[in-house]
């Protein structure tokens, strides 16, 4: 019988490594994305065989489902990898050429997410190659407009049932071939200081809205919630990510806004940190006076404000378990469990109560900047873990 590490030598590091260039160079803005990483994953699959099916949005970009199973019907496990990036505006590399320096593949998507991408791509060419038939059965699954919040990938196709009765997913979202467990919690919401507006040498008979602002924002990063930890997901966070007030020179701001992005871990649940945003907000106004209140975000920045917690599954669920054998068989070291800082499309299924976990190339640290890198040598590593994982599938 042929063991999970048995399968690991398949891998040709230079091909993944060929394969994430080739992505890379293919633009697929979220939003506009086009159909060139989609054509790219048809003629893969079509390559080795395996049916494909595209849930097309009409503008030439389509969500895919590749499915590798007995039958042709959809597999018990799920592999995904979206395929849209970030825009390119202000990177200081070039977004699409995949130069190579120091280790180090850079360009958009490198890190997120094609170069997990390319290895799972990989992983399936080795076993199928190879003679391999999968015992359950995996699909693929690669999205549109993931940076966007998925409104025609994940959460058309999540409204269409298209990803209901899977056993498991595992997404390819950079983690350092971490194994994450689940995602933080999310608050997303805006705050709003008003105060009264006069002449700035009358200061002493107006309310500077800034002011009483800043005031706000450094009390809220007292908040007791800031300080709990957890073993996998750290403390939780907090950034406010954009704040804009005043009104002209020379005259006190009347009116002053801050955005903010905290991200909760599971000993934060929604309902505690409502609870300590609403007792500032009652303690702020009856010691000083002030006018706060929680507002929807401007539109130009946010589409709403929501609440969530964190989303996650227990570091020994079978899933898991799965997933570290694989990595032992691939790497042939004990592999790291954690939890993923961002939100995935792992926390939406877990929401939903299908298993879910991250599992890919690249840290979070470098999707998103301005000169996007991911390690060359964990593409190869990825690809083997996920041929590991799949030949056990």
């Amino acid at each position: 019988m042929t063991e999970l590490c048995d399968y690991v030598s398949l891998i040709d590091d230079a091909e993944v490594l060929q394969v994430t260039r080739e992505l890379v160079a293919i633009p697929s803005i979220t939003g506009h994305e086009g159909d060139g990483v989609l054509n790219f994953l048809v003629r893969w699959f079509s390559d080795l065989g395996i049916p494909v099916r595209l849930d097309r949005i009409g503008d030439g970009r389509a969500n895919l489902f590749a499915d590798w199973t007995a039958n042709g019907n959809p597999g018990r496990f799920v592999l995904n990898g979206h395929q849209d990036t970030k825009p390119v505006m202000g990177m200081t590399v070039d977004p699409f050429a995949g130069d190579i320096s120091g280790g180090r593949l850079y360009g958009r998507g490198a890190c997120d997410m094609k170069g997990g991408i390319a290895a799972i791509l990989c992983a399936f060419k080795a076993l199928v190659r190879t003679g391999v038939r999968p015992r359950g059965g995996i699909t693929f699954f690669s999205d549109i407009e993931e940076e966007l919040g998925g409104p025609n990938g994940m959460n058309r196709v999540l409204g269409a049932g298209m990803l209901d009765g899977f056993e498991g997913l595992i997404s390819a979202e950079p983690s350092e071939l971490e194994i994450h467990i689940g995602n933080r919690g999310g608050y997303v919401t805006a705050f709003e200081t008003h105060g009264k507006t006069v002449h700035s040498g009358a200061v002493h008979l107006g309310r500077n809205a800034v002011m009483d602002m800043a005031r706000f924002i450094s009390e809220y990063l007292r908040l007791p919630y800031l300080t709990a930890e957890n073993p996998y997901f750290g403390r939780a966070t907090v950034n406010f990510e954009k704040i804009e007030g005043g009104l002209s020179d020379s005259t006190v701001p009347d009116r002053c806004i801050a955005c903010l992005d905290s991200r909760l871990i599971p000993e934060t649940p929604p309902d505690r940190v409502l609870a300590e945003v609403r007792a500032l907000i009652d303690r702020l106004t009856g010691e000083h006076g002030m006018d706060v209140r929680e507002i929807d975000p401007p539109k130009s920045w946010r589409p709403s404000r929501g609440i969530g917690g964190a989303q996650f599954i227990a570091p020994g669920h079978k899933l898991a378990r799965r997933v570290a054998r694989a990595v032992r068989a691939a790497t042939g070291s004990e592999p790291v469990i954690a939890g993923c800082p961002a939100a995935t499309i792992a926390g939406v299924m877990i929401g939903r109560g299908t298993p879910a976990v991250i599992l890919g190339p690249g840290s979070i640290a470098q999707a998103h900047t301005a000169d996007e890198w991911v390690e060359v040598d964990q593409l190869g590593r990825a690809a083997r873990v996920y041929t590991a994982l799949m030949a056990g599938m």
